[in-house]
Formats: C-alpha cells, structure tokens, sequence
C-alpha cells in the first residue's frame, strides 16, 4: 500500500510540474525569432543588399536558401525566385530519373 502511496505521489508531482512547465509554454513561443525578424526585414526592403545583410548575420538560418536565391534573382534585375515558375514541366513517367 505504501508503495502505491508513493507511486501516485510521484504521479501527482509530475503532473503537477508538467501543468507549471505548460503555463510557461506559450509565452516562450512568442519570443522573438531574430532569424526571422532578419528575414522578414529583408523581404520588406527587398534589396540585394538587404539579402546579403541577412546571410552575414545568419549564414546557415532557417531562412539562408531562401535569402541566397532572393539576392541572387534581384542582383539579376528580377522582382523575386520565391514565386513558383509558371509553364510546362518536362516529367516523362516512363523514363527512370537520374537521382544523382
């Protein structure tokens, strides 16, 4: 009995500490995201420059594929590479696709 007593102590105690460690939950999902922010500055801008500002700052962030390729399409005199391209896609289902 006393090992039951224990078991359902132990039970109580971390149901009790895993409700606390939730209530702070969601205030530490609004912190702000630096890498994002950088991001979302940079698309605001919309100038090259503003890109490779983001990349210094954040050469492997979430965001550097997207960054690269937004830098490079408006280097080029393009408005942007986030769009997708639009037109015929050259897929033939009977012919194997090189992987590599």
């Amino acid at each position: 009995m006393d090992r039951l007593r224990s078991f359902y102590a132990s039970l109580r105690a971390l149901l009790a500490l895993g409700m606390a460690h939730g209530a702070s939950a969601p205030a530490a999902a609004q912190a702000p995201d630096p890498d994002r922010q950088a991001f979302e500055r940079a698309m605001r801008e919309g100038t090259p420059e503003a890109f490779q500002s983001y990349l210094d700052a954040f050469p492997l962030g979430r965001y550097a594929t997207d960054a690269f390729r937004e830098l490079v399409a408006r280097s080029l005199g393009s408005r942007t590479l986030l769009e997708p391209a639009a037109g015929p896609v050259d897929v033939d289902p009977a012919r194997p696709r090189d992987l590599y």
